[in-house]
């Protein structure tokens, strides 16, 4: 028999393409140019007191409570490994913390809100369009995550010992997905081909050669601005990772998504249940049914089931929110996203939790930012 609410999940999709075509298609032929003409004047570009070097950086911000001191450890780490950073903020900032800010970077734009991370990653990078020539090592992040949230780890070594031109933090759709229900089916097979795979865009590294190719500052001046999320992670976070991919350019991450199985079956029978029911789950009702079911019956389920569970809800849900817990608690990964604190309350739960559990000065300091979160939504 058919599954009807399937049936209807696509009629629902396809109708809403169908009425969002037209504006779309505009959007997607005209956006860049709109931002260019009438926006992009808008700007605010301030020099800031770091001295330039070969390594770059650009720091999104959208800085809606104002500067938090979460942004300056990230700055501050970013110069401790010889970066000069570019500061954009989509949010205009206070005279007062734009004060604040100018010490700890090489440049501040302050931009119209126009295009997500990838509008203010394309201003940043345009700016240096000039000096590419001189930079080895272009690092992409934004304010979507705590970093360094915990000290176990150092990304950027992390990112050297990789040896690749192009590195993430984490990847999405490189493990295949099933339907919650049917999580026991899951098999395991890492791979980079899926159409929508890609880096996730608020920790990427770009090495010399990726920077200095004459079509990357191409792909920039022409990359089609939208306000809206979706096709922005269609045409950011997968378009980029598309386009490092069809040029050959090697890549790799730093969490290891690939050995995500062979990881959590080293986990004990103890740990594992624990990390089972602290993945998070966010805006899918079937999946949180999921959960429910399995928590309910985890001290029945196999370690092969439950290490099952564990990968379909990060391969539905994506690494870096599902398997917060575990890749930051056990792992160090030195990311945790923040939006998990807003959008569901079972998430903001195991998100403080695990900031509690780390007992470290930069996850104080979060943990508080996390607080004001909760109360402000």
């Amino acid at each position: 028999m058919p599954q009807w609410w399937k049936i209807r999940r696509e009629l629902k999709r396809l109708g809403n393409h169908l009425l969002e075509w037209p504006a779309d298609t505009t959007n997607f032929l005209f956006g860049t140019f709109y931002y260019d003409r009438f926006l992009a004047h808008k700007k605010t570009i301030l020099s800031g007191l770091q001295d330039t070097t070969d390594k770059r950086a650009v720091y999104l911000i959208f800085p809606k409570n104002g500067l938090q001191p979460g942004h300056f450890r990230t700055l501050d780490y970013l110069a401790s490994k010889g970066f000069a950073v570019t500061v954009v903020s989509n949010l205009p900032l206070n005279p007062g913390q734009k004060v604040a800010v100018l010490p700890k970077c090489h440049m501040y734009i302050e931009r119209p809100n126009y295009g997500y991370d990838f509008g203010g990653y394309r201003d940043g990078i345009l700016s240096m369009r000039n000096d590419v020539a001189a930079i080895k090592q272009l690092v992409l992040l934004n304010d979507s995550v705590w970093f360094p949230v915990s000290s176990k780890t150092d990304w950027l070594a992390d990112v050297d010992d990789l040896g690749v031109e192009f590195a993430g933090a984490v990847s999405n759709y490189g493990i295949p997905r099933v339907d919650p229900d049917h999580f026991r089916e899951l098999s395991f097979d890492y791979r980079t081909d899926h159409k929508n795979f890609h880096y996730c865009s608020f920790a990427l590294s770009l090495g010399q050669k990726i920077v200095q190719d004459p079509k990357f500052i191409e792909f920039w001046a022409s990359f089609p601005l939208t306000n809206k999320k979706k096709r922005t992670v269609r045409r950011g976070e997968i378009g980029l990772t598309a386009w490092i991919l069809r040029r050959g350019y090697s890549h790799a991450e730093t969490l290891g998504v690939h050995r995500l199985a062979e990881c959590l079956g080293k986990l004990s029978d103890p740990e594992l249940r624990d990390v089972a029911r602290h993945v998070i789950v966010l805006d899918d009702s079937r999946l949180k049914k999921a959960k429910a079911n399995v928590i309910l019956s985890i001290d029945k389920l196999s370690r092969t089931d439950l290490v099952n569970f564990v990968l379909m809800v990060a391969a539905r849900q994506g690494t870096a929110y599902a398997l917060a817990y575990y890749s930051v608690l056990f792992l160090g990964f030195p990311f945790l996203k923040k939006s998990p604190l807003w959008l569901d309350q079972d998430a903001a739960k195991i998100s403080s939790l695990l900031l509690g559990a780390l007992s470290e000065p930069a996850a104080d300091e979060a943990l508080m930012e996390a607080n004001d979160l909760q109360l402000s939504k």
